[in-house]
């Protein structure tokens, strides 16, 4: 799997140049945040688009803390959008999978990433990481 995610990777850094292969690894592991996070039992593993994105967040928030916008930003990840771009590219490649329901504009519609990733540094969220406010 490894060997096939990397060779996947390696096109779509050729095909979408804006993101590179760090982008993707941080996908990756953000997804398997959230599942950690979201899928309770293994009868529905699938992730909706904002359980994506909060899980990756949350991750993204314990690596790299108060400096998790910056590392992103440098990624190429500014946004919720990239988010949705990351996740449907990996999904044309055949990484990760979706449902008949799942949309690439539904990360259009979810709240800003840099306010979210300030949020436990500005004030306006003082709780534990791990209970990150679900919008």
């Amino acid at each position: 799997m490894k060997q096939g995610f990397e060779k996947a990777v390696a096109m779509l850094v050729e095909r979408y140049p804006e993101y590179p292969e760090e982008a993707y690894e941080f996908m990756r592991t953000g997804l398997d945040a959230a599942a950690d996070r979201f899928c309770k039992d293994d009868k529905s593993p699938h992730l909706s688009a904002k359980e994506v994105y909060l899980g990756a967040c949350a991750y993204a928030l314990e690596e790299y803390g108060p400096m998790a916008a910056d590392v992103l930003g440098f990624w190429g990840i500014h946004s919720a959008s990239d988010f949705g771009n990351i996740v449907y590219n990996l999904i044309e490649v055949g990484i990760f999978g979706k449902q008949k329901e799942d949309k690439r504009e539904q990360f259009d519609e979810l709240p800003d990433l840099q306010s979210f990733l300030n949020a436990p540094y500005d004030g306006t969220y003082d709780g534990p990481l791990s209970e990150l406010p679900n919008f």
